[in-house]
């Protein structure tokens, strides 16, 4: 792969250009150094951009849903030809390790462009209720704005859905990540999507991202970033009343009940609390053992702790890659700190920049004991290697701690009866709970969305699709 990259470009009705504007450079956090340059490209782009959707929209809309799903499969198809290639782009831009980069940004999104395809051939877009016909067609021009951390998936997640549903989509992917999503947009004009239905601006949140947000052309807003962020974007939207899809993180409890194999749950728990350095939304940064159980708990963690190997992204022996920049690792540190003076004990980790290479904005995974329930800790997103322990007294004592919570993404629970967790499960105020470790690569059509502060609405499966749909009822 090239050390450097040309300039990152915008892709309006199928042509590609690089526009004039402020650039910014992308850096590879593991070596530290400029690897290219993205244009932030601000309001006049972005009105051209949406204006070429809106006008390619009306023929979308009327393609036959067979042609919009076989499409989908064409570019899930070309996704896994080149998913080698898009997985090491993404694991250069922001320090993903290669082995989760291959499951999660190539195989993963692949997937979720087959199951949308399949979902939109069995979507009810005409259904009889009371008299009357319900038609679904396709809402208009959507706005999509995506995140850093899980990037070809996330866009997949809302394009796929958009796409299958008559709309026509901007992208604004981060400015931090900008090749993958140029290489994904390509594959989609690959595999024969009409020029207008995709296009893509780049740029920061602030400039690029807000213009689009705030665009009267569009028929919906389906964004992925922070509570600050979403509330922006909400405010921009609500101006031209323009729908919106929120999905803004996650402060995930994992709930191990006394029954649980401690071991199994204790290492399941590090592991997905770890993942992608901790930069994952759904990421279990609460970990909730029964109070009898805490000392027996110390030495599992740490062993599980151990097995997280830091290094080079590229190398496919990495566990844990660096986080995506000198900010992020500043913000991280600071948590740590925070947490320390709040009266937290430091069961792993050092809460200084990892020695573990010489270069790249590592921080060692690390776990918190002893916090306070209202320390920032506790409470807040901190998007990194970072997890906090917190012991309960019961099952009741344990729902509350998991709800007393800003946040409402994910969950875990961990129980030797499946059907106890269930119940438990029932009881959480979150989107998504998963038991006893399932994972949801291989079930792409779940939903995925949150409550409270982790936004509304919902990506992935038939409610996906329906996000980006209007509703007609037609009486006779």
């Amino acid at each position: 792969m090239a050390d450097t990259f040309d300039r990152a470009g915008c892709l309006i009705d199928g042509e590609w250009f690089v526009p004039a504007g402020p650039v910014i450079e992308v850096i590879d956090p593991f070596t530290e150094s400029v690897m290219g340059e993205v244009v932030d490209t601000g309001s006049e782009v972005v009105d051209v951009a949406v204006r070429s959707a809106a006008a390619a929209h009306p023929a979308w809309r009327r393609t036959d849903v067979a042609e919009r799903a076989e499409l989908l499969d064409r570019a899930a198809d070309l996704l896994t030809r080149d998913g080698a290639a898009i997985a090491a782009l993404v694991s250069r831009e922001m320090g993903m390790p290669i082995s989760l980069a291959e499951v999660t940004q190539a195989q993963l999104p692949a997937d979720v462009l087959r199951a949308t395809a399949r979902t939109a051939r069995n979507f009810p877009w005409s259904q009889d209720i009371d008299g009357a016909t319900l038609v679904r067609r396709g809402s208009g021009v959507v706005g999509a704005i995506t995140p850093w951390n899980m990037p070809v998936h996330q866009i997949v997640a809302k394009v796929s859905a958009a796409l299958a549903a008559g709309s026509t989509v901007v992208l604004k992917a981060s400015e931090m990540t900008p090749y993958d999503a140029n290489a994904l947009a390509a594959l989609f004009l690959e595999a024969g999507l009409p020029a207008g239905v995709f296009n893509v601006v780049t740029g920061t949140g602030a400039a690029t991202g807000a213009a689009l947000a705030a665009h009267p052309g569009l028929a919906h807003v389906s964004f992925t970033g922070s509570v600050v962020a979403g509330r922006t974007v909400a405010a921009l939207a609500a101006q031209t009343l323009t729908r919106c899809t929120l999905e803004l993180g996650g402060k995930s409890p994992a709930v191990v009940l006394p029954d649980a194999d401690l071991e199994t749950a204790l290492t399941g728990v590090v592991t997905s609390g770890l993942v992608n350095s901790g930069q994952a939304c759904n990421a279990t940064t609460r970990l909730l053992i029964p109070e009898h159980l805490a000392a027996d708990s110390v030495d599992i963690i740490e062993d599980a702790v151990a097995q997280q190997v830091l290094g080079n992204p590229a190398d496919p022996r990495t566990r844990q890659g660096p986080l995506v920049s000198a900010r992020q690792r500043e913000r991280v540190l600071d948590h740590i700190g925070d947490a320390v003076a709040a009266g937290g004990h430091l069961l792993t980790g050092t809460g200084k920049p990892s020695e573990a290479s010489p270069t790249g904005y590592f921080v060692d995974p690390t776990v918190i004991t002893g916090l306070p329930e209202n320390a920032r800790a506790i409470r807040e997103e901190i998007f990194g290697p970072v997890i906090a322990v917190q012991i309960y007294a019961d099952v009741d004592d344990a729902v509350r701690i998991a709800n007393d919570c800003a946040y409402g993404l994910s969950a875990e629970v961990w129980s030797g009866d499946v059907e106890r967790a269930r119940a438990v499960a029932g009881r959480l105020d979150v989107g998504q709970v998963k038991i006893n470790g399932v994972r949801t690569r291989n079930r792409p059509t779940v939903p995925f969305g949150g409550v409270k502060n982790s936004g509304y609405g919902r990506e992935l499966g038939h409610l996906g699709i329906e996000e980006f749909t209007d509703v007609t009822a037609v009486m006779s």
